[in-house]
């Protein structure tokens, strides 16, 4: 991504969000890299369980590791209001994990932790950082409810974990030696742990890739698939990422819509925020002709994962095919700010100019991009819609890897309509994946009055599966306290407050206020926030304000500074206590107690 100020990317603030930044790798072996990584990933993967809690997903969170980028910039371009960063040592048999959270809107760190711990307990910590890391949220930004646990190994053996996170490091990567490189380590891992599900996912998806990437045939692809999805079916079909990989073989493979739709639609139940699968089901609904549901369905994944080339390419793939071809060039754009060499985005943006009869535009892009084949094919390509009399050389290898059907577009726009229909009934047949959206191809408009065209559209990509409906959202129920419990815990908060002053205590926590008063803490959160409007800090700071206006003003302690009165009252640290004191008195507390002596 060449700047991120660039890509005009600029959320709304959400209060319950968070991005979890790549931890650093500190051990002295670089290749532990892909330990810290795979930590990073749990961590975003375990809060994004939690319903009400707005996590950035992996895409947009790595796209600033190694960068040295100030938190406010970063809460501003991911529309958030914390942000994790972390640190990962792994020394032999041990582990050490800094963590720290970050206010965005005033880069002040509210929370910090080191764990020192045996790989052994890996898996246990991973769930208490995920589970300390809500409760931070959840007291600072509103409430939310938190699970018991948040993370799920699917494992308890270490050494599988690790292989599968180095498969996992290499396959995210992206090149064909480096899904060469996870594959191996994906089969190790299930070596060691058969009936570890994840391996068989990695394998799955790793085998779609390499096939997309022509580095391996369909049938070797599908080969190795169907096994390790039977494995996965024993074995992990509960999980999302079984339903995600059986949808994506269903598409690559087979051009089952039915299929594809029903096992996304499976991923999105049970886990409603998953990206990759938003992503798939826009995709689908552009295939159906269904363009506004697909953008609905990419704009929730762009809210996700706002940084995401391929989410901005797909937005721009829909109004593309929608016909709103101005409107897609800037999501194209987007998608090229973010990763410049994105080829596809580039190939569309060449075909909306031709599209929009934009002459100029076209010719720059022409010029910008002409050391790449698809400049040549595009030149021809316009000159025929233009009228020209051109004659072209079919090669059909380079024609085959340049991500458009050219030869199909140049013997259409050539008036060759049989050779156009033997091309794409040939294609078709062998379901090639040039041809998926053929349908709504604006560059097939001048054949699809053919007869013989129109039987192949009622033959190929047909689907039962109906529009989608709005989606509803639906707030738990599961925290709501009746009026009798209301007013007995709100009894119960105020004695602790006024008679105990269990404010005092620097490190009260809304978990240790709610065993104090015996209401489980989602209830209490959810009474704090709902029913006395404040989250659990600004409920607890009003009276360690209160209190410290009434200690500052007694003569005796007239010696102790400020800073040491704001600790006695509860408060842990110099900034929170100035900044909450300015923003409820409006005035610095030294100010304050000049004007209040005097």
């Amino acid at each position: 991504m060449n700047d991120l100020t660039n890509t005009n990317i600029h959320s709304k603030l959400s209060e319950k969000s968070i991005a979890v930044l790549p931890f650093v790798n500190m051990s002295s072996d670089p290749e532990n890299e892909y330990f810290s990584d795979g930590i990073t990933e749990e961590i975003i993967n375990a809060l994004t369980k939690i319903q009400g809690l707005k996590v950035i997903a992996r895409t947009s969170s790595f796209l600033f590791k190694g960068k040295n980028e100030d938190v406010r910039k970063i809460g501003n371009l991911l529309g958030v209001t914390s942000v994790l960063e972390g640190s990962v040592r792994k020394i032999q048999n041990r582990v050490r994990i800094t963590a720290q959270l970050i206010n965005t809107l005033d880069g002040t760190h509210f929370w910090s932790k080191n764990f020192d711990r045996e790989m052994e307990d890996i898996f246990a910590l991973q769930d208490e950082i995920s589970l300390l890391i809500a409760d931070q949220i959840r007291e600072n930004f509103g409430h939310f409810e938190i699970q018991e646990h948040l993370f799920d190994s699917q494992t308890k053996s270490i050494d599988a974990y690790n292989e599968y996170q180095k498969g996992r490091y290499y396959m995210l990567n992206w090149s064909v030696e480096n899904f060469h490189r996870a594959v191996q380590h994906y089969k190790k891992s299930s070596e060691i742990d058969p009936n570890y599900p994840l391996p068989y996912y990695g394998i799955v998806m790793t085998y779609t890739y390499l096939f997309s990437w022509n580095a391996v045939t369909k049938d070797e692809a599908r080969k190795v698939t169907d096994k390790y999805l039977e494995i996965l079916k024993n074995i992990g079909k509960e999980l999302p990422e079984y339903h995600l990989a059986i949808s994506s073989c269903a598409i690559l493979f087979n051009w089952d819509l039915d299929l594809a739709h029903t096992e996304l639609k499976k991923t999105l139940k049970i886990g409603p925020n998953y990206t990759d699968a938003l992503e798939a089901l826009a995709g689908l609904y552009i295939v159906t002709g269904w363009f506004s549901e697909a953008i609905e369905v990419i704009d929730k994944a762009l809210k996700i994962n706002p940084l995401s080339a391929n989410h901005h390419f797909m937005k721009g793939n829909s109004l593309y095919f929608a016909g709103e071809y101005s409107k897609a060039i800037q999501y194209f754009d987007k998608a090229l700010d973010i990763q410049p060499q994105m080829n596809l985005a580039i190939l569309l943006k060449m075909s909306c100019s031709i599209l929009l009869n934009e002459d100029t535009a076209f010719k720059k892009l022409i010029t910008d991009y002409k050391q790449f084949a698809f400049s040549e094919y595009y030149q021809q390509l316009y000159s025929l819609i233009k009228g020209e009399k051109h004659s072209f050389e079919l090669a059909a290898d380079a024609f085959e890897n340049e991500f458009h059907p050219w030869e199909l577009y140049f013997n259409v726009h050539s008036g060759n309509m049989d050779k156009a229909i033997d091309k794409l009934e040939s294609e078709l047949k062998r379901k090639n994946g040039l041809y998926f959206c053929f349908r709504h191809d604006p560059f097939l408009r001048p054949v699809r009055n053919n007869k013989r065209y129109k039987t192949l559209e009622t033959r190929y990509l047909n689907f039962s599966f109906s529009k989608p409906d709005q989606q509803e959202t639906t707030s738990s129920e599961n925290a709501k306290l009746t009026p009798n419990e209301i007013e007995y815990f709100i009894e119960a908060l105020q004695e602790s407050m006024n008679r105990d002053k269990i404010f005092l205590d620097a490190s009260l926590s809304l978990k240790t206020l709610s065993d104090k008063i015996q209401i489980h803490p989602n209830k209490l959160s959810w009474l704090i926030n709902e029913c006395l409007n404040k989250n659990f800090n600004e409920y607890i700071n009003q009276f360690r304000l209160a209190y410290f206006k009434e200690i500052a003003l007694m003569p005796e302690n007239s010696h102790i500074i400020l800073l040491g009165l704001a600790f006695e009252s509860g408060f842990n640290s110099k900034t929170v206590f100035n900044s909450y004191f300015k923003k409820i008195e409006d005035v610095t507390p030294g100010n304050w107690l000049k004007e209040a002596k005097q």
